[in-house]
């Protein structure tokens, strides 16, 4: 999905060059798009673009976890933006999972710049084992279909390790049907305000004792 809205285009494009100018001068890097050597030869896993800050502050707060009783991990963290957001809105613990090591090495940078205790992991999001750790997950359409069905059925899986609720804010929705087949509720659908697409929030609920989930 695109907007051509010409305000809406020029707005966007204003502040992403103050965006770029902003991080210059604090050594940070969040902004300039990427394409590395795994997104031009795997199809299933896509390049990185930013988080605009201001709609995922919008998404946190929209997210009904309790951010000082809850762990958040981005899946495809790319250059950390949604980490310092996270860490900004006061989860207890805060982490990114990527497979491209130059985004994680950027990612490392910015959280050192700006003094955020963050753990950035290198890992294959289909190989991960530590999904049982967190309790909301953000995933800015980091992969194709193949791979979030596998995501998404460890992050059920995860709730027999820790029976817990369990938050995801999909943004660029693209599979986001995917969530709703394997058994999590769609609570709420937020519009952006720099691009025409929308952030979805999907919820599921503890195992109820003997419960078991396909």
């Amino acid at each position: 999905m695109r907007n051509y809205d010409f305000k809406v285009r020029s707005k966007r494009w204003i502040k992403f060059l103050a965006n770029s100018i902003y991080e210059r001068i604090r050594g940070l890097d969040f902004s300039m798009v990427y394409v590395g050597e795994l997104q031009r030869n795997v199809e299933e896993f896509h390049g990185y673009s930013m988080t605009d800050s201001g709609d995922m502050k919008r998404v946190l707060q929209r997210i009904p976890a309790i951010p000082q009783k809850s762990a958040f991990l981005d899946v495809g963290c790319g250059k950390g933006m949604c980490l310092k957001c996270a860490v900004e809105a006061g989860y207890k613990s805060v982490a990114g999972l990527d497979l491209d090591r130059h985004l994680l090495e950027i990612a490392r940078k910015n959280m050192d710049r700006l003094n955020m205790k963050v753990d950035c992991i290198y890992a294959n999001a289909t190989d991960f084992a530590r999904y049982a750790d967190y309790d909301v997950f953000y995933f800015y359409n980091p992969f194709g279909k193949t791979i979030f069905q596998q995501v998404i059925g460890k992050l059920i899986d995860s709730q027999m390790e820790r029976n817990r609720e369990i938050w995801v804010a999909y943004y660029h929705p693209v599979y986001g049907d995917l969530f709703e087949q394997a058994g999590f509720t769609l609570e709420q659908e937020i519009r952006d305000k720099t691009r025409d697409t929308t952030t979805r929030i999907f919820y599921l609920p503890p195992r109820r004792d003997g419960e078991f989930r396909a």
